[in-house]
């Protein structure tokens, strides 16, 4: 015969699997009679269980484990038997003595979903050994003096100083850095980041010669 406490809930398994939908197993354990604890349950399509099914065999470990501590659920991640991969949650229902009688259980099957998240991440990380170490971002930008403006403003922006406080090695420093990106390949480039460093032009092809060496 089935607890009082324990009838309470039938009717929340009902309502929990009726507002969560069909991709949801919701299941409700006496945990009192462990060959055959399944007194509820809707959607059991997700694990192929059905009402008078056993306790699954990591509810003896969490019901030891969680027997004299404050834990009211857990969050886990289980298996079917045939191997689909479950989110799973279980809330503890307990006695006015507070042992654990039963478990109210929430799984659904996130298979596709860890699927989907290897297919991203291979996706994501293509190319191998022949992928840029560093994972730059190719730019797109309406024109070639939009790029080039851009990674001067990014370069000078990551010195972290200000162009007005920048001594002559900063300087360099930055042309280096533009020359490595390739800035000085556009035409109008040299003018441009002159005029971004407030120096002259003949000065940044000294620069440009220095760093090219």
């Amino acid at each position: 015969m089935v607890d009082s406490k324990l009838k309470s809930y039938i009717h929340l398994v009902n309502f929990i699997a009726d507002f969560l939908g069909p991709n949801y197993e919701v299941v409700l354990h006496d945990v009192r009679n462990i060959n055959n604890s399944i007194i509820a349950i809707e959607n059991g399509h997700i694990s192929g269980r059905k009402v008078g099914g056993p306790l699954a065999d990591l509810s003896f470990k969490h019901i030891k484990e969680n027997r004299n501590s404050d834990k009211k659920y857990l969050l886990l991640y289980g298996k079917t038997k045939d191997g689909r991969q479950l989110k799973t949650s279980t809330y503890f229902i307990r006695n006015e003595k507070e042992d654990i009688i039963g478990l109210l259980g929430i799984n659904t099957d996130i298979s596709s979903f860890v699927e989907l998240k290897k297919k991203m991440e291979n996706f994501i990380n293509y190319g191998g050994d022949n992928i840029v170490e560093n994972r730059e971002e190719e730019r797109f930008e309406s024109s070639i003096e939009d790029i080039m403006d851009s990674i001067i403003n990014e370069v000078i922006t990551d010195s972290r100083i200000s162009v007005e406080r920048m001594d002559h090695l900063e300087k360099i420093e930055i042309t280096k850095k533009l020359n490595l990106k390739g800035v000085f390949l556009i035409k109008g480039s040299v003018a441009k980041v002159a005029e971004n460093l407030k120096t002259s032009e003949a000065t940044m092809y000294r620069y440009i010669k220095q760093v090219s060496k």
